[in-house]
């Protein structure tokens, strides 16, 4: 069994070039005193290389930028020399803004181009003319600005979908509306050969129960700055975002929905009436069987700090303790709506605080790769879950992935503690 860390990408500040493209080695002028830009252009380094092999730092040559073309899937620069124009007509095609491009010189319209580009004081080779209009348009790209190369392919796989894929982020005024909005269409899904495969392990007592997700909703944040909060209660979310804006942080912010799949105890008593977002089914062997939807909630941070800040503020306004409730097990402290006594957030890399600590993610895949489930156990179990899996469905693809988990979560999975 392989179990996969993805590495720390290289941080390498960017400089704007004003005029010609620039890698980080053309003129400062445009950067001046935009400190918040240039964290971004660093980031746009850092997703570039972490998720498509692309160095770092490279001075812009045409066999430099064609080779990140090549990675990001996108059709070499036949020219003879480098220009924004050509940068940006290759931009676009990876964007799969093509076709929008030419309708810049539109039969109908045949000016649009050259009057956009002469209301940005822009000139450019006429065959690359509808292009750059367009990103004039799309604000991809300005006289002032001038050409970041990494920004702006980054920037064009974000609009292609191949890059992160997020509701708002944190200091958005509208995240909160946008974020009810994105659980309340939330239902339950299913995956015939997941479900078979993660009842069995359930019923088979070689995991407790396993969360099943969809490959379109996966977030793609950068792991160096990102946790994974899981929870079920709607307004629970919408509060911890406010909470942490509240905090002074900020951050990306997707919600990857996830059906809870669990046995469920006749002795708790009668379940729930069935709705979109839960159901409870007898099984053949007359056990049953919970499914909830829940969700993580992906946050990648703006810094490594505030990824390191969160646990204290969930310690603080989001965990319940023995001296936080009272005898009916309500909250007595000001904490957010719903909060759990142990609740689950993880991190992808090594955190610094040392109580987070080593568990797997024990991911298995559908044959089209778009459906997952996941189900954590701790190191020394994963063989025996991959053993099983193995033994079930020998002809589905395993991956175990080593995550960091909060030790609450941990206090949970050993059975240590109740809070």
């Amino acid at each position: 069994m392989r179990i996969r860390k993805r590495l720390a990408a290289v941080i390498v500040t960017l400089a704007l070039g004003a005029g010609l493209l620039s890698t980080g080695c053309g003129s400062t002028a445009a950067q001046a005193g935009k400190t918040e830009a240039a964290a971004s252009y660093d980031k746009a380094q850092e997703y570039l290389q972490d998720y498509y092999g692309i160095e770092p730092g490279q001075e812009a040559t045409l066999d430099s930028v064609n080779e990140m073309v090549k990675a990001l899937g996108g059709k070499q620069i036949d020219a003879e020399k480098l220009t924004n124009g050509a940068v940006i007509e290759a931009g676009l095609k990876i964007a799969g803004l093509d076709e929008l491009a030419l309708t810049y010189i539109n039969d109908e319209a045949p000016d649009k181009a050259a009057e956009v580009l002469k209301k940005a004081g822009i000139t450019t080779e006429d065959e690359y003319a509808p292009y750059v209009a367009c990103a004039v348009d799309l604000d991809l790209y300005s006289k002032n600005s001038g050409l970041d190369v990494y920004e702006f392919f980054y920037r064009c796989i974000e609009i292609a979908g191949k890059g992160r894929r997020y509701i708002g982020r944190v200091s958005d005024n509208e995240l909160m509306e946008e974020l009810h909005a994105e659980l309340e269409s939330m239902v339950i899904f299913d995956n015939e050969e997941l479900s078979k495969l993660g009842t069995q392990l359930v019923m088979d007592g070689v995991v407790t129960g396993y969360g099943l997700k969809y490959a379109n909703y996966e977030a793609k944040f950068l792991d160096q700055y990102t946790l994974g909060y899981s929870h079920s209660d709607f307004q629970h979310a919408v509060q911890l975002v406010g909470l942490l804006r509240s905090e002074g942080m900020d951050g990306y912010v997707q919600i990857e929905p996830k059906v809870s799949v669990y046995e469920y105890l006749i002795e708790w008593g009668t379940p729930d009436i069935p709705s979109p977002t839960y159901a409870v089914e007898k099984q053949e062997n007359g056990r049953y069987l919970c499914s909830s939807v829940e969700y993580d909630l992906m946050i990648e941070f703006d810094t490594a700090e505030e990824k390191e800040k969160f646990h204290s503020v969930i310690e603080t306004y989001a965990k319940k303790y023995d001296d936080r409730v009272d005898e009916n097990d309500n909250a007595t402290a000001k904490l957010l709506a719903d909060s759990w006594w142990q609740p689950l957030y993880s991190s992808g890399m090594p955190m610094e605080n040392p109580e987070f600590v080593e568990m797997i993610d024990n991911v298995v895949y559908d044959r089209t790769s778009k459906y997952s489930i996941h189900s954590f156990s701790l190191p020394e179990d994963a063989e025996k879950v991959a053993n099983k899996v193995m033994e079930i469905a020998p002809n589905l693809n395993m991956s175990p992935f080593m995550i960091y988990v909060n030790p609450a979560f941990m206090r949970y999975i050993t059975g240590e503690d109740h809070q």
